[in-house]
């Protein structure tokens, strides 16, 4: 994000789009020849993924907000349990609010992978850096993964489901539901998040991976609404550059906080011990 200050400046000088260097490459008029950049012809889905992305974080600081209040194992339940009546109340919540932002920046996020590719080289248009742009696409894909895992094993929508359809006997341990039960949000979680596999060894790797997966996320939110800020344009001024980085900085600070302390909580705070017998 320290870069932003001189994109702004270098986004105000005349640039051709064929060279599609920082902002000129949202400027929609095709180079001489008729030559129209991939990065011009991609702008509106870049938009939607970006407005998607900014979505779905606000799901994930709620998300992470009521795990945060763990710490007090009855006040998380309270949390949840408003959580549980408002989406009894509406029901469509979860796939406006929640699947539809994720199913929407997931699918554009891998028509740009497929169209920008995995190399660490690529053209110079602002991502902030050709390592933070590399990051950015990684990052998504793992990301994407643990979520996959993550909903698959806690929720009723991944394996209980698979089990519903298939009834296949390796999903037995989740013909009830998912981990993770409403009723008993705290004990489930715990269980849910460090008792998923048979052994202690494969367990611990979980861990490594979740807190992994929360700091990636913290990254990919924050540059990624960065890198939103260019392509929507609200960051075209050296004052609105400035607020826009704070912002960008100020999610990825918020998901890593939450996100940790969450993570700690519910598998080696006092409360998790306690229900673990360690």
């Amino acid at each position: 994000m320290e870069e932003t200050a001189t994109a702004v400046e270098e986004s105000s000088q005349p640039t051709p789009a064929a060279s599609c260097k920082h902002n000129a490459a949202f400027h929609l008029a095709p180079a001489a020849g008729g030559h129209v950049c991939k990065c011009q012809k991609l702008v509106w889905p870049r938009r939607i993924h970006a407005l998607s992305g900014l979505l779905f974080t606000g799901f994930l600081l709620i998300h992470l907000g009521v795990s945060a209040m763990a710490v007090r194992p009855e006040l998380y339940q309270a949390a949840v349990n408003q959580v549980e009546s408002v989406l009894a109340f509406s029901p469509g919540l979860i796939l406006s609010a929640i699947f539809l932002p994720f199913a929407v920046q997931a699918g554009l996020g891998l028509y740009l992978v497929q169209h920008h590719g995995l190399r660490y080289n690529v053209k110079k248009c602002n991502r902030g850096g050709k390592l933070r742009f590399f990051l950015q696409r990684w990052s998504g894909l793992a990301i994407l993964a643990f979520f996959l895992f993550h909903v698959g094993t806690l929720h009723m929508w991944g394996l209980h489901l698979a089990y519903r359809l298939t009834h296949a006997s390796a999903l037995a341990g989740y013909a009830a539901g998912g981990l993770f039960q409403p009723q008993a949000a705290f004990a489930s979680t715990v269980q849910g998040i460090t008792h998923v596999f048979g052994g202690a060894a494969a367990n611990g790797v979980l861990l490594a991976a979740t807190l992994l997966a929360v700091l990636l996320t913290a990254f990919h939110a924050g540059n990624g609404a960065w890198t939103g800020g260019i392509v929507w344009k609200i960051s075209g001024t050296r004052v609105n550059a400035t607020l826009w980085t704070a912002f960008s900085w100020a999610i990825g600070a918020a998901l890593v906080l939450l996100g940790t302390s969450s993570l700690y909580t519910l598998s080696c705070g006092p409360s998790a011990r306690a229900l673990l017998g360690r």
